[in-house]
């Protein structure tokens, strides 16, 4: 079993693990040429020669990234396949020195074993903007976000601007 960044010959593999799952209504449908154009975002397991498991690794900038489409082939699922890969995952956050990670899921509890951490969605503004605004789903929408502090000593605190009122300290 081999975890690897994806190769644009693995689209069609990754294509159909999503699609599948998508059709279950349990992750985002993602279009074949999607995928193609984003392949550097996309690490896979391969096992026996063929891609099982994949992930989308997704930046926000340099202290945060997303995971998105976490599929394992269903005739293995069960076996940590999906727990491989977000370790792999993972690493490679640390790897390009990503400070926080983030899903948005249908299956918090998941991500809770693999060390993740309840959080409100509404926290996660970069992805509301960037995905959620104009989600059809989004007044009814049961996903749960979930984090993971990947690198602690990277996370900063936001600057404020001029305009904020300072506190002192009594």
């Amino acid at each position: 079993m081999t975890a690897r960044p994806a190769k644009i010959t693995d689209a069609p593999a990754i294509y159909r693990l999503i699609a599948h799952y998508a059709e279950l209504g349990l992750l985002l449908p993602r279009a074949e040429d999607e995928i193609c154009r984003n392949i550097s975002h996309f690490l896979v397991l391969k096992m026996n020669g063929r891609v099982v498991s994949c992930v989308a690794l997704e930046s926000y900038g340099c202290d945060l990234a997303e995971i998105r489409s976490l599929a394992v082939d269903p005739e293995i699922r069960g076996r940590g396949m999906g727990a491989r890969l977000l370790e792999f995952a993972l690493a490679e956050a640390r790897r390009r020195e990503i400070a926080r990670v983030f899903a948005v899921t249908h299956a918090p509890d998941f991500f809770l074993r693999q060390g993740f951490a309840a959080a409100d969605r509404r926290s996660l503004t970069e992805k509301i903007e960037r995905d959620c605004r104009g989600c059809s789903k989004r007044r009814s929408c049961k996903l749960v976000a979930v984090v993971s502090t990947v690198i602690p000593e990277r996370i900063t605190l936001r600057i404020l601007d001029e305009s904020a009122t300072p506190v002192s300290a009594a």
